[in-house]
């Protein structure tokens, strides 16, 4: 596949889910295993799973991007979409686009996290983010949904 074909729905929303198990089944980390590999990559797999899936809601609105940053793409969206999203997180608009700016790029970033002394993330805001567009292609497909989300 070259990087001028569009990708469809289809596989993207599949990508999504393939995601979401890996989060339902290892989200709670392993027991005895070092807080510092858990979170990393929680961090890293949220926000992938962020920006698949907010590239699934892109290409069913026939808007297929391509990159990594969160609020790029999350701009793309349809205006009643974006509200959506943000009224599932319970953030204020102010507090949502602040911490989208600040977790824009976080799958770029903590991939390298030993190349940089200064990272943070927002982990909160990352699985609020990650469950509402979880939820918004739910109601697209409800076969993929799982009964604790």
């Amino acid at each position: 596949m070259n990087n001028n074909e569009v990708v469809s729905f289809e596989r993207i929303r599949d990508a999504f889910y393939v995601y979401c198990d890996i989060i339902e089944r290892y989200g709670k980390g392993k027991e005895g295993s070092p807080i510092g590999s858990f979170y990393i990559g929680c961090v890293i797999l949220g926000s992938l799973a962020c920006e698949i899936g907010l590239k699934a809601l892109l290409a069913l609105e026939d808007k297929p991007l391509h990159g990594h940053c969160l609020n790029n793409l999350f701009n793309n969206l349809n205006p009643q979409m974006q509200e959506s999203i943000i009224q599932y997180t319970s953030y204020e608009l102010e507090s949502f686009n602040n911490a989208l700016l600040e977790n824009k790029d976080h799958f770029v970033k903590w991939r390298y996290y030993y190349e940089s002394n200064q990272l943070a993330a927002n982990y909160d805001f990352i699985f609020k983010l990650f469950y509402s567009i979880k939820t918004h292609l739910d109601t697209i497909n409800p076969e993929y949904q799982t009964p604790d989300h």
